[in-house]
């Protein structure tokens, strides 16, 4: 059986437990499918195992609709998919489909103008199954269906990138590597190019949604890189305490693996060659041409710290990096806990400008993705994550991950009203919320009980995004894991 996201937890420090980005799933041995259909290759079954001790997250039963607003009515819904399958062998129902496609573009378009919020977006990744003829058409079909006009697509995460194996010039491997090797996939499939011109079609802006210093643990294998990871004072990475079998895991394998924040390889942010290495990977994204890339995993890691989520101790700072400690060093009172939050701090900012830098010299938005809370600091401590979120230009956006849990969901307005406070009233301030429509899914009310929460306490907010598409359309999402779905059906 074939086992869901798993999501990137912490702790606020109020005893609310928060989820972010960076889902993951797993597949047990034997089964004929693979990970998020990440390859299709039965023979690669017997070595996907669960990591032991990690809790594997379900995907709701099934889907509910709720109350999404600019939805797409159940009988036009029906009509056009029965045509979107029709389309695959008939050229006049394609013409039909592209009709319908377009009608729902242009009333999607109206809808949204004069409906709260103006820019509703859903998070999501694609899998080979995907290439297949229809598949990726029914996907963002789906999402117009509920509503949404943008789309935040998955580009880089857990060490892969949405890249055609034959023009990948990254350290990494792309996420089509085991389907090209079986045959299933051309080599120069672009999923992620295709992804932004079906999505467009539709009326939908395409964000790429990219991984930052959290280079996946593959990264680690490369000999020729090891100078590049964050390191503690004890000189250990973060990976130290990984629960991986290396041999398991080698060669691009903790990819079919469940991970957790131990299994996160972080990089020195002040390293050159990582941020080359990330650069690069950037500026092939930026050739589908997106309407926005947003960073995730802008922080440090959370491994080693303490209960109460906090760190101390210098010494359990992921600064000791060469790179990192050369800059480090050269500070005044460089000894001072001030100054080594500072240094820790401004890690982050610089690192994050500089593989953003393509983005900005195209003049596409940029945006971050973060904890609220990852900014809090005190006399003698700072939040695990050393998240200075606050401290990126007003310009770009801001993603924050407000997933606070309470019954209610006011706790989630009180994270998105702490986050305004914290910006300036130019800077566009784009709330996640982790969930699902018409029900509360693992302690999050519903996206309807929470976003009338948001629009009556901030009615300034004008975007508001949804994490993630899998909890929505749970069927959809395990068959194309399991590269199962077909475009006829």
């Amino acid at each position: 059986m074939i086992n869901a996201p798993l999501l990137d937890k912490t702790n606020t420090g109020n005893g609310k437990e928060q989820s972010g980005f960076g889902i993951r799933g797993t597949i047990n041995a034997g089964t004929a499918g693979v990970d998020w259909g990440r390859s299709l290759l039965g023979t690669l079954a017997a070595m996907m195992a669960v990591v032991p001790g990690v809790e594997a997250q379900t995907l709701p039963e099934t889907a509910v609709w709720g109350e999404p607003t600019c939805a797409v009515q159940t009988r036009e819904r029906q009509e056009k998919d029965r045509w979107r399958r029709a389309a695959l062998g008939d050229r006049g129902a394609a013409t039909i489909y592209r009709g319908w496609v377009l009608r729902h573009r242009q009333s999607l378009e109206r809808c949204r103008q004069n409906t709260w919020p103006q820019v509703q977006g859903v998070w999501l990744r694609v899998y080979p199954n995907d290439w297949q003829p229809g598949v990726l058409e029914d996907v963002l079909d789906r999402i117009v269906n509920r509503g949404y006009n943008r789309v935040f697509v998955e580009v880089f995460y857990d060490g892969r990138v949405l890249l055609p194996v034959a023009k990948n010039p990254t350290p990494w491997r792309s996420v089509l590597a085991e389907a090209v090797q079986a045959g299933q996939v051309p080599a120069e499939a672009d999923l992620w190019a295709r992804t932004v011109r079906l999505a467009r079609e539709r009326g939908l802006s395409v964000y790429g949604w990219s991984f930052a210093l959290n280079f996946g643990y593959s990264y680690g294998e490369r000999a020729d890189r090891q100078g590049v990871l964050a390191r503690n004072g004890r000189g250990e990475t973060t990976v130290v305490r990984s629960r991986l079998d290396p041999q398991q895991a080698r060669e691009g394998r903790s990819f079919y693996l469940e991970l957790s924040e131990l299994e996160h390889l972080f990089v020195d942010p002040y390293n050159p060659q990582g941020r080359a290495d990330l650069t690069t990977a950037v500026r092939e994204f930026l050739k589908a041409r997106p309407d926005g890339m947003v960073f995730d995993y802008v922080r440090y890691s959370r491994t080693g710290v303490g209960t109460d989520g906090r760190r101390r101790l210098i010494e359990d700072l992921w600064i000791f990096g060469a790179a990192s400690r050369a800059v480090w060093r050269s500070r005044p009172n460089a000894t001072a806990w001030d100054t080594v939050v500072e240094h820790a701090y401004q890690g982050v900012v610089d690192f994050v400008a500089a593989v953003s830098r393509p983005v900005e010299q195209q003049g596409v938005p940029i945006g971050t993705v973060f904890f609220p809370e990852g900014n809090r600091r005190g006399l003698d401590w700072v939040d695990g994550r050393v998240q200075p979120w606050d401290r990126f230009p007003a310009k770009w956006e801001r993603h924050p991950m407000t997933y606070a849990l309470c019954k209610d969901g006011q706790c989630v307005a009180d994270q998105v009203g702490e986050v305004l406070r914290q910006s300036t009233p130019k800077t566009l301030v784009c709330p996640v919320l982790a969930g699902t429509w018409g029900q509360s899914f693992r302690g999050h009310a519903s996206f309807e009980q929470r976003m009338r929460l948001i629009r009556e306490q901030h009615p300034q907010v004008r975007c508001v995004s949804h994490f993630v598409y899998a909890w929505m359309e749970p069927e959809s999402d395990r068959r194309r894991k399991a590269g199962l779905h077909r475009g006829d059906e």
